[in-house]
């Protein structure tokens, strides 16, 4: 156990020295002074498996060192000190939960306070009561808290930081309609600690709100070709790999297919670095359809049909076409009281789109299917893509 508060040797119980002193004294690979018998900070801490969204789920070993410095330094992008008070609704056996939100907490001595099930209403009776300054949301507590609130969040106006997973639209909406003021954009995946990309608390909103963050210290991040595997320029959109807080492999797999020889760690994501070293994610290399020959990003397709008033979600996925390969299949969520007609939103998509950007169905459903985390399961609406024959376009 670390702690930051206990200056005098005698005050501590075995077992327990400053952070500080870990890192200057260079004791990430040793034993804790004052017993020999405790782990090795280079043996595993946990094993957490992958969300699931897109792939089976593989088992993650993280190892103490990198689970109690990357938390650290999560913690120090989100600002967070002993007076803060961290609301969570997120499980704890998915990395955003335990090696994000759990060690960015515990090594800044801040409280976390845990919600076992998201419930809005509990969630703002909590944040209100326990005075919370800190928040771990995903785009659906967002909107749920949006609308719950409207333009009234002055039960929740404690909440000044926190860490989020969404878009340039999702960070604004909590910094600007909710008041969370300092909340954070982070990237990452369960396989380097949770988080390898934060955006920085105290940045301006403006710049903030683009993209994904700087890497985080001791990570490095680097953009290659996904079929050469060579490095690529600034700005160019290629697969995102990381080194640094990495888990050493997966339990159960030798193979190590998802690592390169020099030790990065291939995310299977497609992003850029722009010119100030941020990280700007772009999609799941899996989740592009190839319609015609001609790769399309979800993304693109999804952020245009946000824009259109009876739209509340969307996600895209492909679905597979004999002539096409894959067509772009669109599930929609109205927005409360809207109805949406298949037919006048894919010629919307026509004014905005390219022509090979346009969903072939647009299938409208009551929610969009999500994994035991929260995180959106494109593999079930694949799944349900390829097994409907809703509403087709042309």
């Amino acid at each position: 156990m670390l702690d930051d508060g206990l200056d005098s040797p005698d005050a501590r119980p075995r077992g327990v020295i400053p952070y500080p002193d870990w890192v200057t004294q260079g004791l990430a690979d040793g034993p804790v002074p004052g017993d020999e018998g405790l782990e090795s900070a280079a043996a595993a801490a946990v094993v957490l498996y992958t969300s699931g969204s897109t792939a089976r789920p593989k088992a993650v070993p993280l190892l103490h060192h990198g689970m109690i410095e990357n938390g650290f330094n999560i913690g120090g992008r989100l600002g967070l000190t002993e007076q803060d008070r961290v609301w969570l609704s997120s499980p704890l056996f998915w990395s955003f939960g335990c090696a994000n939100a759990l060690m960015a907490t515990f090594t800044h001595g801040a409280t976390l306070v845990l919600q076992e099930q998201f419930d809005v209403t509990a969630a703002i009776d909590v944040i209100e009561r326990e005075a919370c300054t800190a928040a771990y949301l995903l785009p659906t507590l967002i909107y749920a808290l949006h609308e719950k609130l409207g333009s009234d969040s002055s039960r929740i106006r404690s909440l000044r930081t926190g860490a989020m997973i969404g878009s340039a639209d999702d960070l604004l909406m909590a910094a600007q309609d909710l008041g969370i003021e300092g909340i954070c954009n982070v990237y990452g995946a369960t396989e380097v600690y949770g988080n390898c990309c934060v955006t920085p608390h105290d940045m301006a909103l403006e710049h903030r709100s683009h993209g994904q963050g700087p890497p985080l210290p001791g990570v490095t991040v680097r953009i290659v070709d996904p079929e050469t595997r060579t490095p690529l320029s600034t700005g160019d959109v290629g697969e995102i790999e990381v080194t640094g807080y990495v888990t050493p492999g997966y339990l159960g797999d030798h193979a190590r297919t998802s690592f390169t020889a020099d030790g990065y760690y291939k995310t299977g994501d497609l992003g850029y670095l722009d010119d100030h070293g941020w990280i700007h994610f772009a999609a799941r290399a899996s989740d592009i359809i190839k319609t015609s020959g001609i790769n399309v990003a979800p993304a693109d397709v999804e952020e245009f049909l946000v824009t259109h008033d009876s739209v509340d979600q969307v996600a895209v996925v492909g679905a597979t076409d004999r002539l096409k390969g894959e067509i772009v299949v669109a599930f929609v969520v109205p927005r409360p009281g809207a109805t949406i007609d298949a037919d006048a939103l894919i010629t919307y998509c026509r004014t905005g789109l390219a022509s090979y950007k346009v969903p072939a169905r647009i299938i409208v459903v009551d929610e969009l299917a999500k994994t035991d985390t929260g995180k959106l399961s494109r593999r079930a609406l694949r799944d349900s893509a390829e097994n409907t024959t809703t509403k087709k376009g042309t």
